[in-house]
């Protein structure tokens, strides 16, 4: 018996990096999953690749910001499926940006993205959570939602509302079996950090990430996967940091060179 055998699971930002290889890992243990993404295109593409291994999945391309979008998700989900178990929201963005230079539009579609729809997301799954027994939510928040970095403030800020969300979903729900926890990637090697290659790249491992390799998608997946099944029963309210050992240290304590030689 594979561990979600039976769960359904509704997974956003599903068309690509974090989101689709975590679709395909929770369908590939027994779970139907409902891949949303705002994305039609990448989002119908994960489903049929799960549908095509056996699995069962069906896409949404939706804006996770819109409540009337959300609401009817998670309707068309229980709808289709029977249940809902398990809900995990990837879907973000993560611009750069000082108080100064951030314009407040700008501000308000980052708030919106990526904290706003943690927000609408538990509101709409809680529901019907409870009235099949419980259910497990994640949201991925990143490490900048415990410590913001510079330039990036209204993504550092967004982040810590979403954690903040996170902690009093699982307070409030934890007797009517809802667990709620965050997942807080570092450096992970997706598509959003595109752009950020070669020497740059290089030069941010080999001085702030202690653990001497890339993380990838797959890592962050394996968390959730661990996170939303039985094993993980007791773990509620928690920021759970999958970065390597960065947000441990201060910075690393690499010797300078002398400057006399």
């Amino acid at each position: 018996m594979k561990r979600f055998d039976g769960k359904v699971v509704v997974i956003t930002g599903g068309g690509s990096g974090m989101g689709k290889i975590s679709c395909t890992l929770f369908a590939q243990e027994g779970a139907s999953v409902c891949v949303v993404d705002i994305n039609e295109k990448t989002a119908k593409a994960t489903a049929d690749e799960i549908i095509a291994a056996g699995g069962k999945a069906k896409a949404y391309a939706i804006d996770i910001t819109n409540e009337a979008a959300v609401e009817a998700l998670f309707d068309d989900a229980v709808a289709t499926f029977g249940r809902l178990d398990v809900y995990f929201t990837i879907a973000g963005i993560s611009p750069v940006g000082t108080a100064v230079t951030t314009s407040y539009e700008d501000y308000k579609k980052v708030v919106a993205l990526d904290m706003d729809s943690v927000f609408l997301g538990s509101k709409y799954c809680i529901p019907h959570m409870i009235k099949t027994g419980g259910g497990v939510i994640l949201n991925l928040v990143g490490t900048y939602g415990i410590r913001p970095t510079p330039n990036k403030l209204s993504y550092s800020a967004a982040k810590a509302g979403a954690l903040s969300i996170t902690r009093s979903v699982a307070i409030d729900f934890a007797r009517d079996n809802i667990r709620c926890n965050a997942i807080c990637p570092g450096f992970v090697n997706t598509p959003l950090n595109n752009g950020f290659e070669g020497e740059a790249r290089q030069r941010f491992l080999n001085t702030y990430q202690p653990a001497p390799f890339e993380i990838q998608a797959k890592d962050i997946a394996e968390t959730a996967l661990f996170l939303a099944s039985d094993e993980a029963r007791a773990i509620t309210g928690q920021a759970i940091v999958v970065d390597g050992g960065t947000e441990a240290s201060l910075y690393l304590n690499y010797k300078r060179p002398s400057a006399d030689k």
